[in-house]
């Protein structure tokens, strides 16, 4: 499987912090970020990717696309990719143990995610149609721990995936991929229920965001525990300008 990391060109600091901290699997392939800020919107709009009242900011509207172009790759390659974001760690084993995990989903598998951001739930299904575990973390603690990880051998096991936010880390199905753009586009801001935050309805504002309105239709999993972390700094998020 291909790996592929997004980054900015204007944030060199970023891809190479990634290289650094996941030298340990080679081969990553750098997917250059799509930057909202010299983004034509309009131009997006007319290409049926955004809708005209997104209330998305330049930073989330570069960022899904990137994924996005992503996405449209993977679907006509016919071959599963991995998709990281520049704020991924990546454990020792990623690769023995994601394919691993791969080769135990269906074989109509469409996403699975490796980790998620650490300061909300993730809300899979512990047997599937039967009993939802609302599964929440210390932020501090993996941001504490998160140089360590690289180091470890982690073991996990695959689970449905209900909802979580972030997309630091996943596998994508060339199905999977063909799936989400037929989802997910055009790219709008709208309501969505969350179980985990105590039935709250909060308004998409990033494609991650969209993308937990589609998981519970999908061949969607996540793994426990992770095999990707994020430090998650909102104030360097590709999502934030």
């Amino acid at each position: 499987m291909k790996h592929y990391v997004i980054s900015l060109a204007r944030t060199p600091e970023r891809l190479e912090r990634f290289q650094r901290v996941n030298h340990h699997i080679p081969g990553i392939i750098h997917a250059p970020g799509i930057d909202g800020q010299t983004l034509d919107r309009q131009e997006t709009i007319k290409a049926g990717l955004l809708a005209a009242d997104c209330q998305f900011t330049a930073g989330a509207v570069g960022s899904g696309l990137t994924h996005v172009a992503l996405w449209g790759s993977i679907a006509q390659s016919g071959e599963p990719a991995n998709i990281f974001e520049d704020d991924a760690f990546l454990c020792a084993n990623f690769e023995e143990k994601s394919r691993q995990i791969i080769n135990q989903l269906p074989e109509d598998w469409e996403i699975i995610l490796w980790g998620q951001n650490s300061d909300a739930p993730l809300h899979y299904e512990v047997l599937p149609g039967q009993t939802d575990c609302f599964a929440q973390f210390s932020q501090d603690d993996v941001r504490r721990g998160i140089e360590n990880f690289r180091h470890q051998q982690v073991e996990t096991l695959p689970f449905r995936l209900r909802q979580t936010f972030g997309i630091c880390g996943y596998a994508l199905s060339p199905r999977g991929a063909l799936s989400l753009m037929q989802r997910c586009l055009p790219m709008v801001s709208l309501p969505i229920h969350y179980p985990s935050l105590g039935g709250r309805t909060l308004i998409s504002t990033s494609i991650d965001h969209i993308m937990n309105r589609h998981y519970v239709d999908m061949k969607a999993y996540c793994c426990v525990p992770p095999l990707v972390l994020t430090d998650n700094l909102t104030s360097q998020s590709l999502n934030r300008d």
